[in-house]
């Protein structure tokens, strides 16, 4: 399953590890997704979002 979010596509960014004696070595920064139900044309759907994009969907709900 890809760690894609389904509502803005935020996916992994690629940066480096940087040890005390400044070696670097590759690492992966991960969205932060959660399963959450979206209503989605009146219907609920299970979906996979980063937390960015629930938050600011309950501001819009407001």
């Amino acid at each position: 399953m890809a760690k894609r979010c389904d509502i803005c596509g935020k996916r992994p960014m690629t940066g480096h590890n940087v040890s005390h004696s400044k070696v670097r070595t590759n690492r992966r920064f991960m969205p932060n997704l959660q399963p959450t139900h979206l209503v989605v044309k009146g219907r609920l759907v299970k979906a996979r979002v980063c937390t960015r994009c629930i938050r600011t969907q309950s501001k819009a709900a407001r």
